[in-house]
C-alpha cells in the first residue's frame, strides 16, 4: 500500500495547499532523495507548467535528458530553492503535482503531508485519553519503529489500509487510513482516517474520532501492538494533546511543585539579599486590563496572590477546554420534607460545568480577581494533578467544608 499512487485531484491538492509554501518547498526537497521523481525530457518545456523562472545561474551546458541521476535531483532542488524568493504557493503546488510527480503522490507522501499539517496543528481536532491496561504485568516495551509494520500486520484481515507515524519529540502519531470500496487510485475522504497518538513509555495514547464500524477492530489491533490485557476511555479530553501529557505523565509535578520540575529555584538561596516582590494589578493580569472598580488594599491582592502561588504555582495550567462535575450532595438535617431521600440516603444530584479556553486558568483566576475567597474546593484547586475532567464528588451529610475535611468528601474521575 505505500506505493500507491494517487495523481493529482481536488482532495489531494486540499491536503497540499493546507501547507505554507516554506514548508512544501522544504518536504519537497527532502522528498527528491525518497522517492522517484519524474524526468522532464529534452522535447518538454517546463514553462508550459507555469515555470518560466529565471534559471541563469544553473548549469545548462549538460543537457536534461543527459543528467546523471543525481545532477538532475540537484537541479530541481534548485529549481525549489529558486521558488523561495520569485514563486508563490500555486507555482509549488503545480510544480510537485504536475512535473516531479505527476504520475501520483505516493500514500506514504499524502499521509506524511497529513500528519506533518496535524502535528503542528493539533487543536483542529478533538482528542479523548485511552489507557492500556497490563494487569500484573509491567509496561511492556513497544519499537516506534516496528509500529507500522505490526499495527498493519494487526489490521490486515479486517479491511484495506494505510498505516504511517510521525514522531514529534515524545509522542508518536498514528495515522491509519481505510481503502475499503475506493478505487486504488482514488484517495479516501477523511472520515475514513484515524489519527491516534501515543506518549512514548507510557500507557497513555490520544485518540480522534473513529468510526464505530471500525473502532472495535483499532481496538483489538492496539491490544495486541502494546500487548495489553484491556483498554479502556481514561475521563479525560481537549483539544491539546501538549497539556493532556502534562495532566497524565506529570500530575505529581503540577501546581507549586512545577517550579521543582521547571527548576525555577533560588540560584543563591543563602543570599541575604530581598528580592523585590513585583506586585502586578490582577485586572491586568487576569482580565486583561477590563473592571469597573479601581483601587483595592494592596495587601489583599499580595495576600491573594499568595495563595494562588501555594495552590497553583507561578506557571501557567494545562489546558482544559470543559470540565464536568457531578456533585452529589446530602440532605441536610434541616432539610425535613425530604425525608425520603435522607431515608434511603439518596443524594442531591447536581452537576456544573465549567466552559472556556483554559478551565484551570480560569478558576485560578477567581482568586486574584476577588471573585472567589481562599479556600476553595480541593476538587478544583488540584484538577491539574488529577488528570481528568470529568469528576465525581461526592459529599456525606456532615462534609459540608471541603478545604479542611478531605475525608468527609470523596473525588473520583468519570
Amino acid at each position: 500500500m505505500d506505493t500507491a499512487l494517487f495523481p493529482d485531484s481536488l482532495l489531494l491538492r486540499r491536503i497540499i495547499n493546507r501547507h505554507t509554501k516554506e514548508s512544501l518547498i522544504d518536504i519537497a526537497i527532502r522528498w527528491i532523495t525518497l522517492y522517484t521523481i519524474t524526468r522532464v525530457q529534452e522535447n518538454e518545456s517546463e514553462s508550459d507548467n507555469d515555470f518560466d523562472m529565471d534559471l541563469d545561474h544553473l548549469d545548462t551546458s549538460v543537457s536534461i535528458r543527459n543528467m546523471t541521476l543525481a545532477k538532475y535531483q540537484d537541479y530541481v532542488k534548485k529549481q525549489y530553492e529558486a521558488m523561495r524568493e520569485k514563486g508563490n504557493k500555486r507555482r509549488v503546488v503545480n510544480r510537485i503535482l504536475g512535473v516531479d510527480w505527476r504520475n501520483g503522490l505516493s500514500a506514504r507522501q499524502v499521509a506524511e503531508l497529513d500528519l506533518l499539517y496535524y502535528s503542528k496543528n493539533p487543536d483542529l481536532k478533538s482528542w479523548k485519553t485511552l489507557k492500556m491496561k497490563y494487569g500484573d504485568q509491567t509496561n511492556v516495551h513497544v519499537d516506534p519503529a516496528k509500529i507500522e509494520k505490526t499495527l498493519s500486520h494487526y489490521l490486515a484481515p479486517y479491511f484495506l489500509h494505510h498505516v504511517q507515524i510521525l514522531r514529534d519529540k515524545e509522542m508518536i502519531w498514528i495515522r491509519i487510513s481505510i481503502h475499503d470500496g475506493q478505487a486504488p487510485d482514488v484517495l479516501p475522504p477523511p472520515t475514513t482516517i484515524a489519527y491516534m497518538i501515543w506518549f512514548t513509555n507510557s500507557e497513555y495514547l490520544l485518540s480522534g474520532t473513529i468510526k464505530a464500524e471500525w473502532r472495535d477492530f483499532i481496538m483489538e489491533a492496539l491490544l495486541l501492538l502494546f500487548k495489553a490485557s484491556e483498554v479502556e476511555e481514561w475521563p479525560l479530553s481537549g483539544r491539546s494533546p501538549k497539556s493532556l501529557a502534562e495532566l497524565l505523565l506529570l500530575k505529581e509535578s503540577q501546581g507549586a511543585l512545577s517550579r521543582y520540575r521547571l527548576n525555577q529555584l533560588d540560584d543563591n538561596p543563602l543570599s541575604n539579599t530581598l528580592k523585590k516582590r513585583k506586585t502586578e494589578d490582577p485586572h491586568v493580569k487576569y482580565a486583561k486590563g477590563m473592571q469597573d472598580i479601581k483601587a483595592e488594599d494592596i495587601n489583599k491582592i499580595v495576600g491573594r496572590e499568595r495563595v494562588v502561588a501555594t495552590e497553583f504555582g507561578p506557571n501557567a495550567q494545562p489546558t482544559l477546554q470543559r470540565v464536568d462535575v457531578q456533585l452529589n450532595l446530602p440532605y441536610t438535617q434541616k432539610s425535613k420534607d425530604f425525608e425520603l431521600g435522607r431515608l434511603n440516603r439518596q443524594p442531591f444530584p447536581i452537576k456544573v460545568v465549567f466552559e472556556g479556553s483554559n478551565v484551570i486558568e480560569g478558576i485560578k483566576s477567581l482568586i486574584p480577581l476577588g471573585v472567589a475567597q481562599p479556600g476553595m474546593p480541593r476538587f478544583l484547586t488540584e484538577l491539574h494533578s488529577m488528570a481528568t475532567n470529568r469528576l465525581t464528588v461526592d459529599l456525606d451529610e456532615q462534609g459540608t467544608d471541603t478545604s479542611t475535611d478531605g475525608d468527609r468528601v470523596r473525588v473520583t474521575p468519570g
